[in-house]
């Protein structure tokens, strides 16, 4: 990592410098989302209670920024503001369904759209994308300081890294040695090892959520995570000495409960949503980053952050219709997820140039 940060540093600034209006690619409304991960022991008991005083202990601060602001780091509002829409997937309402819970452990109203409510009812039908045309159906997170039907955000979890560096350096909260949010940047710290001297790398506030930025935090994430689990592993040392070698705690299923977990996945946010009765599973829906970066539109028309990152987005690649490759498109969902370009299918029109925002790389013409 000592050598691969500065490596894809100075590889992207450069594709800033080489292609005036990069930045677009890819870009849209920065509206994250982070769960929160690594946990710390000495907090956390998993209690609904206490979720928002363990949550904040992570060492990845959950959070939820819109526009560059961060909103909240409590994870009982962020579990409270998650709605399940429809509008194009193929999917019945669940409007007039059960609902299972009402309210949550602290007495706060659980909507109708909370996941611990959703009632799944597939409806297969002929995809017409001015209808529907996905099995996804569309996660988001309400708002209320948002206007009207607006209140609906399409969060994203732009592939992960970033809303996590996103979250903690603005929430400032976490400082271990190796790691330190600032409140706009995150710094990591590597010791000296046998073949390369201590560094220290800082993750900055960037000023776009766009496929370079998304990119860029991956590669610092790879370094927070060497750093925090350095700082693990002497913890961890320290307890083994201590005589502390516990490393499970007995449970038993309940028979009437509600339960919700909340981590990251490598991709993003990962959250767990289960109603038990009788001792067995009655409702559950899990919400991993696929769906909340690959929904489509919704009922209110917002589109999901794949399609919203894609709309309008400058094409830099200089294939013509006959070899199009669609690198640009590519490159902007691969940012989310590098597994999904494989599901994205292009249909090249007739069209016709609007702009011209730049010149061939290659070649020089006197």
């Amino acid at each position: 990592m000592k050598k691969v940060v500065p490596l894809h540093d100075d590889l992207f600034d450069f594709i800033y410098q080489a292609l005036p209006g990069y930045e677009k690619v890819g870009q849209r409304r920065i509206l994250l989302g982070c769960w929160g991960s690594f946990q710390d022991p000495s907090v956390c008991d998993y209690n609904y209670s206490t979720m928002n005083d363990w949550g904040n202990a992570m060492y990845v601060t959950p959070g939820v920024v819109v526009d560059g602001q961060l909103v909240t780091t409590n994870l009982v509002d962020i579990n409270l503001g998650i709605r399940i829409l429809l509008g194009s997937s193929y999917y019945d309402d669940w409007e007039n369904g059960e609902t299972f819970v009402q309210t949550d452990p602290l007495g706060n109203p659980v909507d109708k759209r909370h996941p611990w409510n959703q009632t799944t009812i597939p409806r297969p039908q002929k995809r017409e994308f001015d209808g529907k045309y996905t099995w996804v159906m569309s996660p988001r997170w309400y708002h209320e300081g948002e206007k009207s039907d607006k209140k609906y955000l399409a969060l994203d979890t732009g592939g992960g890294p970033i809303a996590r560096f996103w979250a903690t350096a603005l929430a400032g909260k976490v400082d271990i040695g190796y790691v330190k949010a600032t409140g706009n940047s995150v710094k990591i710290y590597l010791p000296k090892t046998a073949m390369k001297p201590e560094v220290e790398f800082e993750w900055k506030v960037p000023r776009w959520s766009n496929a370079i930025e998304r990119d860029r935090a991956r590669t610092y994430f790879q370094a927070y995570a060497a750093a925090c689990a350095l700082y693990f592993a002497e913890q961890a040392m320290a307890e083994l000495h201590a005589g502390n070698t516990k490393t499970w705690t007995e449970f038993k299923v309940p028979d009437e409960a509600i339960g919700c977990g909340f981590h990251e996945a490598v991709r993003g946010v990962l959250s767990h949503h289960v109603v038990i009765r009788q001792g067995k599973i009655a409702n559950y829906h899990p919400y991993p980053p696929t769906p909340w970066n690959a929904n489509p539109r919704d009922i209110y028309g917002t589109p999901g952050p794949y399609e919203d990152a894609v709309q309008n987005t400058p094409i830099f690649e200089e294939n013509g219709p006959d070899n199009f490759k669609g690198i640009d498109i590519m490159r902007a969902v691969r940012s989310f997820d590098p597994c999904l370009p494989c599901g994205v299918h292009m249909y090249l029109g007739n069209g016709k140039v609007l702009e011209t925002h730049h010149s061939p790389m290659f070649g020089m013409v006197k």
